[in-house]
């Protein structure tokens, strides 16, 4: 699969492992809208982490 936001291609060879590796990868990832938030002082916030049951959501919401 491909991250919906900056297309890196996430591969695993089980659909659980594929979830595991997209949920590392939206932590880690600079162009998900929730990492995209700057304070008055110039510096990105970080959001929270997500979980699997966030990441399947997100890929089920992206059609692949």
């Amino acid at each position: 699969m491909n991250c919906p936001y900056c297309n890196k291609r996430i591969d695993a060879p089980t659909g659980f492992q594929e979830a595991w590796k997209f949920k590392q990868h939206l932590n880690r990832c600079k162009k998900h809208p929730i990492h995209i938030v700057v304070n008055n002082d110039g510096q990105r916030l970080v959001g929270s982490h997500f979980n699997i049951s966030d990441a399947v959501t997100i890929r089920a919401k992206s059609g692949q």
